[in-house]
């Protein structure tokens, strides 16, 4: 799935959320439990809680720990750079920025569904 910068993605969750409809509650679910199936996969992350915002961003918020050895921030955006987001939005476009500080990731994502429906959302990832 494509990275973009971020004033691409704002721009292309404006344009989803100008246009469309949030995905229907009933299908978020599957697509959040598929979300966190992805993230079980890497060992070195910790899920912790995920969130869903019924608005019109149609947002899905999520949090998780590093607690790898390797607790550099370079080290996990790479690494979600080369995996995200594994079969979770498949058939669909999807477009997602990730960036960095010295205590945190944050993943930002705006998927496009059938039916002008779309779902958006953001996983924080702290180091331990």
């Amino acid at each position: 799935m494509p990275y973009i910068t971020k004033p691409a993605l704002e721009g292309y969750r404006k344009k989803l959320i100008d246009t469309g409809r949030p995905l229907l509650e009933k299908n978020v679910v599957p697509v959040q439990a598929a979300i966190i199936e992805f993230l079980d996969t890497i060992q070195e992350l910790l899920f912790q809680k995920a969130r869903r915002q019924s608005n019109r961003e149609g947002m899905l918020e999520m949090t998780a720990t590093w607690i790898g050895m390797d607790s550099d921030p370079r080290a996990v955006v790479s690494k979600f750079k080369r995996n995200w987001p594994g079969t979770a939005f498949e058939g669909c476009e999807e477009k997602f920025w990730i960036g960095q500080s010295d205590d945190a990731v944050l993943l930002l994502f705006a998927v496009s569904f059938p039916e002008d429906r779309y779902l958006t959302g953001r996983i924080l990832i702290t180091f331990q």
